[in-house]
This record gives C-alpha cells, sequence and structure tokens, in this order.
C-alpha cells in the first residue's frame, strides 16, 4: 500500500537524482514554454536514470489520484471526452495556426480568423489550457505553449494529434454501441469505426477513398515511429541480424522501407532487402532511397494476402501487420509466406505482445499496452495479443510451423517474434 510519506520521500530522492544527471548532461532546462525540447532528455544507456524517470511519473500519478480521492479520480475520467472534444475543435477550425509562435494573438483576432465567436473561442482555449496546450497571457491574449508549438513546428506530431481527433475519437464514442451489435463477431467491418462514419468498409479501405485522411494516416504512423517505445533501434539491436550469413530479408508490408534502411545500414550482412506494399507506396519508397543502399533494398508491389513471390530468403519481417487483423485473417497472411520457406528460413513478426495486468516495465508502458489494445478493437474489431494467442495464430497458419523465440528489447513496447519450420524428425 501507497503512504503520502513513503510516495512523497521516493519523489523527493528520484527527482533530486535526474536533476543532478540533467545540470551533468547541461541539458536545456525542461519547461512548458514553447521554446522547450520537443522530447524529455534521452536516457538510453542510463538505465539508473531511466528508472528514476519511470518512478517520478509513477509516484507522482499514485501521490496525485491519493489526494484528489476516488469520486474526484471518477469525474477526472469522465471529464476526459470534453479534452478530446476540445483538441478535435481546436484541429478542426485551425485555431494553432491562427495564433503565430512570435507573440500569440488576442482572442479577438483569433475568433476573426477562425469563424468562431470569441466566448467560444476563449471556451475552448481556456479548456485546453488546462492541459497545457495554449495559455493565456493575459485575459484578452493567448500564447504558445510546448506542446501547442510541438504540433505547429512537427509535422508528423500534427498528423498523429489530427488522426487521434478526427478518426479514433469519433469511433471510441461508437465503441459500446458496435460490442452490442456485433457479439461474437471478429470482421473487420463490424466496427466502432464503421458505425462513427458509416461505412462496412475496414479502416485501410477506408483511407484508400479518402486520400487526405489517408495521407494525414501515413503521417500519423512515421510519428508513431519516432516514440521512443516504437524506435527502429529496438528491431535493428533486439534481433541476432549479426549471425546471419549474406542474408536475404523480405520486409513485407514495409511501407516505404523506413525498416529495411535502418537494417541495411546497420548490418552489411543482409546482402538483399526486399520492401513489399502497396505499388504507389514502394514507388515513393524507391525515390526516397539513398543512393549508397540501391544495390541491396528494392522495391516490389505486393499483397500479402496472395502468394510470396520471394522464396528462400533467409528472414520474412512484418512490422505492425498482424495485429490488424483477426486470427483467421494472420494466418492467411501466415500461410502465403510458408511455401516460400527454406528449412532454416524465419518468419518474424515486430507487434505487442500483451501482458498481464502490472507486468510492465511502467506505468507508462502499461497504459500504453492498454490504449493500444482498445484502439485496435474499436477502430478494426480485433486485438492485441499475449504469447498463448500469438500461438494460437501460429497453430491456426499451419501445422508445420513452431513459434520458437520472443526478444523483448528493454525499453520497447514491441516484441519480436520469432517463427520457425519444425525440425522434421530423422
Amino acid at each position: 500500500m501507497s503512504s503520502i510519506q513513503a510516495l512523497r520521500e521516493n519523489i523527493t530522492k528520484n527527482a533530486a537524482l535526474i536533476e543532478q544527471w540533467l545540470a551533468k548532461k547541461n541539458a536545456k532546462a525542461v519547461s512548458f514554454e514553447q521554446d522547450a525540447e520537443e522530447e524529455f532528455p534521452s536516457t538510453a544507456g542510463e538505465a539508473e536514470i531511466e528508472a528514476a524517470r519511470l518512478a517520478v511519473i509513477e509516484d507522482t500519478q499514485k501521490l496525485h489520484d491519493l489526494i484528489l480521492g476516488p469520486g474526484e479520480v471518477l469525474r477526472r475520467i469522465c471529464w476526459g471526452s470534453i479534452d478530446n472534444s476540445v483538441q478535435q475543435c481546436i484541429y478542426h477550425f485551425k485555431l494553432l495556426q491562427a495564433i503565430p509562435l512570435d507573440g500569440g494573438a488576442a482572442y479577438k483576432d483569433i475568433s476573426a480568423k477562425v469563424g468562431l465567436s470569441e466566448p467560444q473561442v476563449k471556451a475552448i482555449v481556456r479548456q485546453s489550457a488546462t492541459n497545457r496546450i495554449l495559455r493565456e497571457k493575459n485575459p484578452e491574449h493567448v500564447v504558445h505553449t510546448a506542446s501547442s508549438a510541438l504540433l505547429l513546428r512537427n509535422r508528423v506530431m500534427m498528423d498523429w494529434y489530427g488522426h487521434c481527433v478526427e478518426e479514433m475519437f469519433p469511433a471510441g464514442a461508437k465503441l459500446a454501441e458496435a460490442l452490442e451489435k456485433y457479439q461474437g463477431t471478429s470482421a473487420a467491418e463490424n466496427s466502432a469505426f464503421g458505425l462513427a462514419f458509416n461505412t462496412k468498409d475496414p479502416i485501410y479501405k477506408f483511407l484508400e477513398q479518402h486520400p487526405d485522411r489517408q495521407a494525414r494516416f501515413f503521417g500519423a504512423m512515421e510519428g508513431v515511429g519516432k516514440d521512443y517505445g516504437h524506435s527502429l533501434e529496438h528491431i535493428v539491436n533486439g534481433y541476432p541480424w549479426r549471425e546471419l550469413k549474406e542474408a536475404t530479408v523480405v520486409d513485407v508490408g514495409g511501407s516505404s522501407g523506413f525498416m529495411s534502411v535502418a537494417l541495411a545500414k546497420a548490418h552489411p550482412n543482409l546482402a538483399k532487402l526486399v520492401v513489399q506494399d502497396y505499388k504507389h507506396t514502394v514507388e515513393q519508397g524507391a525515390t526516397q532511397l539513398p543512393p549508397e543502399l540501391s544495390n541491396r533494398v528494392s522495391f516490389m508491389p505486393h499483397n500479402f494476402f496472395e502468394p510470396q513471390p520471394v522464396a528462400n530468403a533467409d528472414v520474412y519481417i512484418m512490422r505492425h501487420i498482424c495485429h490488424n487483423w483477426s486470427i483467421e485473417n494472420c494466418a492467411k497472411i501466415i500461410q502465403q509466406i510458408v511455401p516460400a520457406l527454406k528449412p532454416d528460413s524465419k518468419i518474424l513478426l515486430v507487434e505487442v505482445v500483451v501482458m498481464p495486468s502490472n507486468h510492465e516495465e511502467s506505468i507508462i508502458a502499461e497504459r500504453y499496452m492498454r490504449n493500444v489494445d482498445v484502439t485496435m478493437l474499436q477502430m478494426l474489431n480485433t486485438q492485441e495479443r499475449s504469447e498463448s494467442e500469438w500461438r494460437e495464430v501460429v497453430r491456426a497458419a499451419d501445422s508445420h510451423l513452431e513459434l520458437t523465440r520472443f526478444f523483448k528489447p528493454k525499453g520497447s513496447w514491441d516484441s519480436i517474434i520469432e517463427i520457425s519450420l519444425k525440425k522434421v524428425a530423422r
């Protein structure tokens, strides 16, 4: 059981450790002001400091909730829908763009630019300021904070923000209705997203028909990849790539090839990397390929529900593909690869592996895991999976396959799941 005194002592001890570390690094002061760094200074390789940082985050939240009391905790959670609706208004009406980074703007000027009345703008901005996104310099004037300035300066962060409020927020409001209406089905078309947007198309097909939303989604996914928990370094360093000799790697559903590029740069022994995805996506990726990798990284249009055209590769890797699909469809995707395997080929899935409550490294990782799980439920009527559920996927795909190893790099949200052909008894 946590006590106020114990939490206070832990927070004081760990905050002092972090403060000393920041001073030793001569790091820029952490701040809510708009010139703050985009992220807290990297603690990579600093296990003690990262543990202290995570402890402060967890203990301050516990202390906050203890002192709020149970009733106020419930009220805070339920008021969260207002937080989302306000951010949706800020994005939809381009309020951030109406406020210059240099000096801010008066409410009357913001109102004239966005087409809302001054009282409406004040209500939206003042509520947002409680979350430190914008703030009043005085009762009639608004300036940017670190978070609102970040959205203006970072395109992919703005895309992620837009996807959250324009697609995820409406879908979330329909989750209970979808669960009631589509009980017992895992079909992607029976999703909360479908109800929110009055479509039977899964989100990816829906986005193909709405190019502006699709472009924003691609940017949002690029933004997600910048989160350290999804950093490509976990894939680059989290699997024994160096054990492979003159290897061929097929990046199935590899988008524009950013993962293959990272692997190629880090591991010269990966002689050939083939990126497969939609025709327009791989064509774009080919134009962005660093020239020095042109003899090792290639691009190929491919639908992963069709037979795998590259035979005898050493590794077939899929990052964040199977979590989008039901067990049946995951099995179909993997089945298309099996005929192409040689005896020592590996299929790697880079995916979240859901743990029981309180088994994650930190409260941040725990909350992320639960949020992503529900996100998949509301957007695609699917789920993140536990170790036993991933084993079920492999069994459903082919009896000749087995799940051989899990790799969970330190600090990664994802695990690398290795699938192999079963050894034939002699």
